[in-house]
Formats: C-alpha cells, structure tokens, sequence
C-alpha cells in the first residue's frame, strides 16, 4: 500500500528521512510488475510439449481412478 507523506524540508535533510517517508512497493504491485515485465509467458510456450504429456498423464491416472467407482454405479443402480 503507497502512502503520501508530508515531509518538510526540515526532515528531509536528515540522511534517513526520504527513505522513511515513502514505503516499499506492495507484493501486488511487485507481482504486477513481474507478469508485466518478465517473460514467463514465454517459458511456458517454450515447455508446452512437456507440460501436455504431464497433463494427460494426469487425465489418465485420474480416469483410472474413478472407472471402478462410476462400473459399480452404473451396474447396480
């Protein structure tokens, strides 16, 4: 969260002063700025073969998993 502060000149001559007077960007907008900045996006198109063999691994160990249940369903009810 960004803050306004009122320093006066006084204050600002102090060697701490200036970085005490404004807080450090939140994790949001740190966040914002490392989708918008970084090329994660990129990475990703790049990994896309390996990510699709993951991801029907996972679809046929989860149909696997539930077949059984779904036969015993549908055959005794």
């Amino acid at each position: 969260m960004a803050t306004d502060a009122v320093t006066y000149e006084r204050r600002l001559r102090r060697q701490d002063a200036w970085l005490k007077s404004f807080s450090r960007p939140s994790a949001l907008r740190r966040l914002r700025h490392f989708v918008e900045a970084s090329d994660w996006d990129e990475l990703i198109v790049a990994q896309e073969e390996w990510i699709n063999r993951m991801c029907i691994g996972v679809i046929i160990v989860a149909a696997l998993y539930f077949i059984p249940p779904v036969l015993t369903i549908l055959f005794m009810g």
